[in-house]
């Protein structure tokens, strides 16, 4: 299956990007790409394979937590594009109607 740039014009529309008669031949290139790579997954024969299992792996591969102190808040702080004393300051994501 082809994407093709109307198709890729109309997503982009309706997550209200803008791109360029470029950037979307581009994006048709690329998520063509993309399903060509998920269709040679569906060849995958995966009989009597179990996918919540994680097998050959023993115990989970993580590193172990451990309590480090980290004493860099003013530099983050210098850094950041707003804070009020000990607090980052960042944009509001609700409307005024919406706040408590």
């Amino acid at each position: 299956m082809a994407i093709s740039e109307e198709v890729v014009k109309r997503v982009a529309m309706l997550a209200r990007l803008e791109i360029d008669e470029t950037e979307a031949s581009s994006m048709a290139q690329h998520f063509d790409g993309i399903l060509e790579h998920f269709n040679r997954l569906q060849e995958l024969d995966l009989e009597g394979i179990n996918p919540f299992v994680m097998e050959g792996i023993e115990g989970t591969p993580l590193r172990e937590d451990e309590v480090r102190p980290w004493g860099n808040r003013d530099e983050a702080l210098r850094q950041a594009p707003d804070s009020d004393g000990d607090f980052f300051r960042v944009p509001s994501i609700l409307g005024e109607e919406d706040k408590i």
